[in-house]
């Protein structure tokens, strides 16, 4: 099962047991953007929680390179999704049909006090 693992932050938003809260969850949804200058690839990240236990991720990666001999370019489009419920301040997701597992949650909020949440050592910040 594919889980959320998340960094341990200095400054940790209040909610019960581990942190996290349904309501922040919900608020909105989670994205992340990476780019790598030397293979000029870039990853996009967008993963929502849904009232009814529900989550989802639709994800792109794409890019592209030049040289003397042509140019490449991809572009590729992922989606995943499972379950999901916090219990106490404690996220719990699935993949798919499977079981719920706990996930490590920690959170920080930036430099203008909007949360983020660092999983896999990626940073998801709210979005549309």
């Amino acid at each position: 099962m594919r889980r959320l693992a998340l960094a341990a932050l200095a400054v940790a938003l209040p909610a019960a047991g581990g942190g996290m809260s349904s309501e922040l969850l919900l608020s909105s949804a989670w994205c992340t953007f990476t780019y790598n200058k030397v293979s000029g690839y870039s990853s996009t990240k967008r993963v929502t929680f849904a009232p009814n236990g529900v989550w989802s991720q639709g994800a792109r990666t794409e890019g592209g390179s030049s040289n003397q001999y042509g140019s490449v370019y991809g572009q590729r489009d992922s989606r995943a999704g499972g379950a999901w419920r916090v219990h106490q301040g404690e996220l719990f997701m699935s993949e798919g049909a499977g079981q719920l597992g706990p996930v490590a949650t920690v959170l920080k909020r930036n430099s203008n006090g909007y949360p983020i949440i660092v999983a896999d050592g990626i940073e998801y910040s709210q979005c549309r």
